[in-house]
């Protein structure tokens, strides 16, 4: 039984001496991803306006934003690459990039900062037919319309420079100064 054992054995080192590795040789060689790979989410900090949209539509809860410090934080271990905050930014600053990230032996965060940038505000013009759509479509309710007394109110410290606002107005007579 032993000898049985020990030429089973030897055939297959004798095997792996001749044929190519299973294996890919990882740090000298890229490694190669699927196409529908999700990937880890990336951010382009320059262009984020702290709005808290993907904060706020993150399953885990794995961003932070603070608007008041201008930082964007990511826990990389609670986020399971659902991709929900990608589609909800409004100024696309977030994006799904391939590959894993690295791996680490503690929990993890990455803070970013935004460098300080002025901020620009929705304003309507004189062709504002008082619809509302704007109001309804703002995620922080900044926005107040009065039909009856045809005024259009902007609450400046809830706004968070959106724009959404200005894509939803069907006139287009919203834009941001």
């Amino acid at each position: 039984m032993r000898k049985q054992q020990l030429f089973s054995f030897s055939s297959q080192v004798l095997k792996n001496l001749i044929s190519k590795p299973v294996t890919t040789n990882y740090p000298q060689e890229p490694a190669n991803y699927p196409d529908r790979m999700r990937g880890h989410i990336c951010i382009a900090i320059e262009q984020c306006i702290s709005c808290t949209l993907c904060a706020q539509n993150c399953p885990p809860q794995a961003i932070e934003v603070d608007r008041k410090k201008g930082t964007w934080t990511i826990h990389r271990f609670d986020c399971i690459q659902c991709g929900n905050c990608v589609l909800i930014c409004p100024k696309h600053c977030l994006h799904m990039e391939q590959g894993y990230t690295s791996p680490a032996t503690i929990k993890q965060s990455e803070t970013y900062t935004r460098p300080k940038i002025e901020k620009k505000y929705p304003q309507a013009s004189i062709d504002c037919v008082y619809c509302g759509l704007c109001a309804k479509k703002c995620p922080k309710q900044a926005i107040t319309i009065n039909h009856q007394e045809k005024t259009w109110v902007l609450d400046k410290e809830d706004c968070v420079g959106c724009g959404i606002c200005a894509q939803a107005c069907v006139k287009k007579c919203i834009e941001l100064k």
